[in-house]
């Protein structure tokens, strides 16, 4: 081997050792693990998040159920939160505390993306090269955390929407353009329209399909101007409107008051507008 292909080795080798070094701090005691925040998530009543150049959203837990509360108020996915909670069991793998550190340094100041919960505020840094792992600022602690993908803190308020069209409230009347409206009472659904299905499981059958009914995903209102109109009751007094529009591809049922629309692939309006066929006779 040549001068140089030794030299070249030895550069490489004093390289890793450097790199070792900054990595495992020799002479520095191991450090406990802990979780990032010591949390409850049955307990936690409220996350916000604050973006420098995007809209900060606030989300709030109700009796079990997540709802995003600003910019608009509406049941929120259930999977981004868990992703967010999640996020915050992590462990802490070093700890340091922050004064005197250039916290610019480490893209705490300002953070990237700030996240509070129930009162407590968490900054979101860069991500070491070295290792991979993530800074975060909790109170006047720097952690460093293993989980460096924050994605989810990035998106836009109708990610956060749940995909779910009707929320965990008992519906007690719908009204379908072209067909009719179906209403709750003693137990049991009653049509009132001009297109009576062939049996009382038709009925069910629809409505059944609408509380199933998750979109493809959901996202800022389109210009597609709608003509129909979907009304839902519920006990509490709450109605709920959504304008229908219908492109070759896609079934849009529009929330026009909250700014937003749920995309659905154009064959759900077969399950959704119209009676489900009986057992059967899709097959004749």
């Amino acid at each position: 081997m040549t001068k140089r292909g030794w030299l070249n080795i030895v550069l490489s080798l004093a390289v890793l050792l450097l790199a070792a070094l900054v990595y495992f701090e020799p002479g520095k005691q191991p450090q406990q693990q802990v979780a990032l925040m010591s949390i409850n998530p049955a307990a936690l009543q409220q996350l916000e998040i604050i973006r420098p150049q995007a809209e900060s959203l606030r989300l709030q837990q109700r009796e079990g159920q997540w709802y995003l509360q600003s910019p608009v108020e509406i049941v929120a996915d259930p999977f981004m939160v868990e992703q967010i909670i999640s996020f915050l069991s992590q462990p802490s793998l070093q700890r340091y505390p922050a004064t005197g550190l250039d916290l610019t340094k480490y893209g705490l100041q300002p953070a990237r993306v700030n996240l509070v919960v129930d009162g407590v505020e968490l900054g979101f840094g860069r991500v070491n090269p070295l290792n991979s792992h993530l800074y975060v600022m909790v109170a006047d602690v720097m952690h460093m955390v293993l989980q460096n993908e924050i994605s989810m803190l990035m998106k836009d308020w109708p990610d956060y929407v749940s995909t779910a069209l009707l929320p965990k409230e008992t519906l007690v009347a719908l009204e379908l353009p072209r067909l009719g409206k179906l209403v709750h009472e003693s137990q049991a659904w009653r049509y009132e329209g001009d297109k009576t299905p062939q049996s009382a499981d038709q009925l069910q059958m629809l409505v059944d399909a609408w509380d199933a009914a998750r979109a493809l995903r959901v996202r800022p209102l389109s210009e597609v101007v709608a003509t129909e109109e979907i009304i839902f009751e519920f006990a509490s007094g709450v109605v709920t409107r959504l304008s229908v529009s219908q492109t070759a591809d896609e079934l849009l049922l529009q929330r026009v008051d909250l700014g937003l629309e749920y995309v659905f692939d154009v064959s759900q309006s077969q399950r959704l507008l119209q009676w489900s066929p009986l057992a059967g006779e899709s097959d004749k």
